[in-house]
């Protein structure tokens, strides 16, 4: 039975890393105290408090980097080493973090936009930057469209049929992944000059796509399904691992996986809840709203929730569990995205698309599309540099700004 309270606890285990001599943390969000005093023997850590009294963990329940902390003293490296993989040091992704490409502007210090791309055929659906920031990918009717931003350029890759609406990339910058009306995902290679080349497709559930995410070791993906549903999936071979029902994907839906995989927090801004990959259970569950607006986000480290109400934007600490600002707005919100640094919002509304302050809510600064209607498709670069969005009202435009400094 999952219990209905605040995500405080599990997420500050699980989404926040912790170092030993301070926080300990185990892969199960259950241990939290502070070590004075550190022994491992027979499979076990113990930890000494001020206060005498001793926890006993068994190692295999510790956070890497704990893990990685103990590995490191010479009397214990042989016991723990075997509960470490020789990568497992530090953040899967952080060896491949790629060099940001720079983007040729006139005046580097303006902000606006900086480039537009139209189709004269269909409109386009899905956004998402590479890994790099160089290029811009989004999905027409029978095509994924690769954008050069710098060269101002386009190179379409044909699809078969299916309306396709969402994006994502894989954190090794290897694969792009593409979710349909259907259920379906395809998943092409990407060589990172912007050449793609089909790979697989997996049928994972009934409805829309709304979002896909994958895991930092590129072994796991979360989609969420316009169906109501949750999907925890195999990225190599498709295998759909457990399916989490009771959202409400109609309008938004996010997720995000913890900085070492073990955990995943999923919203649809009217609740979140906590997976605990390993066991593919629901661990945690908090309750944002009685309402489901059209947009939710979850900010990079996890620590905040952007939820759409009418024409507002609440914002959740999800260390507390409590509202901690909201922006007010005067139209419907229809997109959302955080930077990079999770400090800053962007949400497309009607004709343009508005940067606001995530840790106070304020307005920063609003920004005018160069086509008409309501925006449902943005994106932040890598860096926070720049974002792109799609203009309505036939999605034919894509138009990239440039932020105000600082980012």
């Amino acid at each position: 039975m999952i219990r209905v309270v605040s995500l405080a606890t599990m997420l500050v285990l699980t989404f926040v890393s912790t170092a030993l001599g301070r926080t300990w943390t185990d892969r199960t969000g259950k241990l939290n105290v502070e070590a004075e005093l550190v022994t491992v023997r027979g499979g076990k850590a113990y930890l000494e408090k001020a206060d005498g009294t001793v926890s006993a963990v068994p190692l295999q329940r510790l956070s890497i980097k704990d893990l990685a902390y103990l590995a490191a003293m010479p009397k214990y490296e042989s016991q723990v080493k075997p509960f470490l993989s020789d990568d497992q040091t530090s953040p899967p992704s952080a060896s491949l973090t790629p060099t940001m490409a720079t983007i040729d502007v006139e005046t580097p210090s303006a902000s606006g936009s900086i480039r537009q791309f139209r189709s004269d055929r269909w409109g386009y659906k899905g956004l998402v930057f590479s890994n790099d920031g160089a290029y811009l990918f989004t999905l027409g009717s029978n095509n994924v469209t690769v954008m050069d931003i710098n060269a101002s350029t386009k190179t379409e890759y044909e699809l078969d049929s299916g309306i396709r609406s969402s994006l994502a990339f894989s954190p090794d910058g290897k694969r792009l992944l593409a979710g349909s009306s259907d259920g379906n995902v395809l998943v092409w290679q990407f060589d990172s000059k912007g050449k793609l080349t089909p790979e697989k497709q997996f049928s994972i559930d009934r409805g829309e796509i709304k979002s896909i995410t994958v895991s930092p070791d590129n072994q796991h993906v979360i989609t969420t399904h316009a169906s109501a549903v949750a999907c925890l999936w195999d990225m190599n071979s498709g295998e759909v691992l457990a399916r989490y029902k009771d959202f409400s994907f109609g309008s938004g839906g996010d997720a995000r996986f913890s900085r070492y995989g073990g955990h995943a927090m999923t919203t649809d801004g009217r609740i979140a809840v906590v997976i605990d990959i390993a066991s593919r259970k629901m661990i945690q569950r908090m309750s944002l709203s009685r309402g489901s607006g059209q947009i939710a986000a979850i900010s990079p480290a996890g620590n905040l929730i952007a939820a759409g109400r009418t024409y507002d934007i609440h914002y959740f600490q999800t260390a507390t569990g409590m509202q901690s600002a909201s922006s007010k707005g005067s139209e419907t919100l229809w997109s959302a995205a955080f930077s990079p640094a999770g400090n800053r919002l962007i949400s497309g509304g009607r004709e343009s698309v508005k940067l606001w302050d995530a840790e106070t809510g304020s307005l920063l600064q609003e920004f005018a599309m160069g086509d008409s209607g309501y925006v449902k498709y943005v994106a932040f670069s890598p860096d926070g540099i720049h974002f792109a969005a799609i203009g309505a009202p036939l999605g034919k435009l894509v138009e990239v700004f440039r932020l105000p400094h600082p980012r």
